[in-house]
């Protein structure tokens, strides 16, 4: 994927509240007010799962090549997801299975549907990193392994 391919899903928001954006009003919002913010959300995405050059991804799962081919490789269908923070596209690691050096199937899931609802990659990650009250206040990435229970939230969020 090159960096034009890559800048195509990695974007601001949509401009318009996406269609799955809660319409309820914020008492009965499923998402947990997060008073500490989006850069919250990033370090604690970065502390707990990091966020990595395709180098190091490339590294980490066994393929080599230069940037651009490293990257055609990483993403291949498009279905992971890939951030700018600063001026660096970086792929956030809780969508890995480093035992398995894949992606996990279910967070791929995930991010289709979020793309076909109009949602840039970054609002995509920090969804997964949001308190959700249908959750019971965990987060959408506390159970990206229960597949079922992820999906069947990320349909509802995501209108689908």
């Amino acid at each position: 994927m090159s960096d034009r391919e890559t800048q195509r899903h990695s974007s601001t928001p949509p401009r318009q509240a996406p269609a799955s954006a809660p319409t309820l009003g914020p008492s009965r919002s499923p998402w947990k007010a997060d008073t500490a913010g989006p850069e919250t959300q990033w370090q604690a995405m970065e502390r707990e799962d990091g966020l990595y050059t395709v180098a190091q991804i490339a590294q980490q799962l066994g393929f080599g090549g230069g940037p651009n081919s490293m990257a055609r490789q990483l993403t291949g269908k498009g279905r992971i997801l890939v951030v700018k923070r600063g001026e660096q596209f970086l792929y956030p690691g809780f969508q890995f299975d480093w035992a398995s050096e894949r992606v996990l199937p279910t967070v791929k899931d995930v991010v289709r549907m979020g793309r076909q609802a109009g949602w840039a990659d970054e609002r995509i990650a920090l969804w997964f990193y949001t308190s959700n009250r249908r959750l019971s206040d965990k987060r959408p990435v506390d159970v990206r392994a229960n597949e079922e229970e992820l999906i069947t939230l990320a349909g509802e969020e995501f209108g689908q």
